[in-house]
């Protein structure tokens, strides 16, 4: 009974969040900017209410079930994947949302995000189940965060109507900063795997302009993959793998990807 009130908890602030941007998206049109400022910090901040009150009340764990000793999770060592990426996460959503006109697909992001959190949710419950280590899968849902947030910032890129020069900018910069965190999640960072990270986003960037004259949504989508190519080749070499055939996959499933895109 105890824990499906928890999980009642949880639906009604993904609920609560999930009415507050909706309203936000609404209102993009007619709203004056302080309503929207207002609305979109509100979301934030009820998110990560969520994030420190479940920290709060999962962090820590008994040593065994005849001792009353407790094992506490550092608040600095997760700092940065329970309240820094998710707060990145809702931000872009709401700046994919302000610059957005298309309420159909403003719609769908919505509801694919909503979904998203409430896998993070449950992943970030279970991740602290593990006090020393981070769950395989809530690795691979961070990851998922991070090709999310990078294409919302695309998508917002593009919307704004930046020169093709300052959408290069901006994507080195952005692709950078999320591979990053990407490598930072999977305990991989350092000097030379910063320098691998900037010729990544360099390609990522080379990529996306190939697609610079296609419309507003072949762009972003295109940008994206080539981001997931680059998470899932480093995915398969930080799990020791040595043979092509596993890195032949990744290629291939972005290959068919692509042919879909640009036959729609």
């Amino acid at each position: 009974m105890k824990y499906r009130l928890k999980i009642k908890n949880d639906l009604f602030y993904l609920f609560v969040i999930l009415m507050i941007t909706q309203i936000f998206n609404h209102s993009v049109l007619g709203a004056p900017l302080p309503f929207l400022l207002v609305l979109g910090f509100l979301g934030l901040m009820l998110l990560e209410t969520w994030v420190i009150k479940t920290f709060r009340d999962y962090s820590g764990k008994k040593v065994s079930k005849y001792s009353d000793v407790l094992v506490k999770i550092s608040f600095k060592k997760r700092f940065f994947e329970y309240f820094l990426l998710p707060a990145i996460f809702y931000i872009s959503l709401l700046i994919f949302l302000f610059f957005n006109r298309n309420m159909l697909l403003g719609h769908i992001i919505l509801g694919v995000c909503t979904v998203f959190l409430l896998i993070l949710f449950l992943n970030i419950k279970s991740s602290l189940n593990r006090i020393y280590s981070f769950a395989l899968a809530t690795r691979a849902i961070y990851d998922f965060m991070c090709i999310t947030i990078f294409y919302l910032l695309l998508n917002s890129f593009v919307r704004i109507g930046v020169s093709m020069e300052v959408f290069t900018a901006l994507s080195v910069i952005s692709s950078f900063i999320l591979l990053t965190f990407v490598l930072k999640i999977h305990d991989r960072l350092g000097g030379f795997e910063l320098f691998v990270t900037l010729f990544c986003s360099l390609f990522i960037a080379i990529i996306s302009l190939f697609f610079w004259n296609h419309n507003i949504f072949v762009i972003p989508a295109i940008g994206a993959l080539a981001f997931y190519l680059i998470i899932s080749l480093w995915n398969v070499r930080f799990a020791g793998k040595i043979k092509l055939l596993d890195y032949l996959a990744p290629f291939l499933y972005v290959v068919i990807a692509v042919i879909l895109i640009l036959s729609l």
